[in-house]
């Protein structure tokens, strides 16, 4: 396990420019759009970047992880803001790695945005983890500080909920 000062920034940079369209696609999903999700990246970054300044900090197992935890915890830092609390439609979303979504998607997003708002916070965090950050499941696990059986339980129960709001 190498320590955070063994990290080199030039690796930091490295990890974080391979797995910038994830963060950002899920960032998108969390925030008001891109221009908050490009902030709040930037921020992860920067905040990364200063930690490994600092020589008295516990060791990072897993970068990519560590990235996606830092990550949502600024987008829910965000949010907490009351001036920065909005929802981001789906079919408005800035997916980096994806064609634009033809008329019937944008209808499906749409609902699915709705339907995310309706189930608990903790469930529509995994499935977008899951499924819009493209983490498997012991990804987001580490990212949440979840055991595994948890994550997996809420996906299945927020699908569940989904499913059964779909044919409402």
């Amino acid at each position: 396990m190498k320590k955070p000062n063994d990290i080199s920034k030039d690796e930091l940079a490295e990890v974080f420019k391979a797995e910038r369209p994830r963060l950002l696609r899920y960032a998108c999903y969390r925030m008001a759009g891109s221009d908050d999700a490009e902030d709040v990246l930037q921020e992860t970054f920067l905040k990364l970047h200063a930690r490994l300044s600092d020589t008295e900090n516990r060791q990072i197992n897993d970068l990519p992880s560590y990235l996606f935890r830092t990550l949502a915890n600024l987008c829910t830092k965000w949010q907490a803001n009351a001036s920065r609390i909005k929802t981001v439609p789906l079919d408005t979303r800035v997916d980096v790695a994806d064609t634009a979504p033809d008329k019937q998607n944008e209808d499906d997003y749409k609902r699915i945005a709705l339907l995310l708002k309706e189930i608990p916070d903790e469930q529509a965090e995994v499935i977008r983890l899951r499924i819009y950050g493209d983490n498997s499941f012991a990804q987001v696990a580490e990212i949440l500080s979840l055991p595994l059986p948890t994550v997996k339980s809420r996906f299945l129960y927020g699908l569940e909920k989904l499913r059964r709001g779909m044919k409402n």
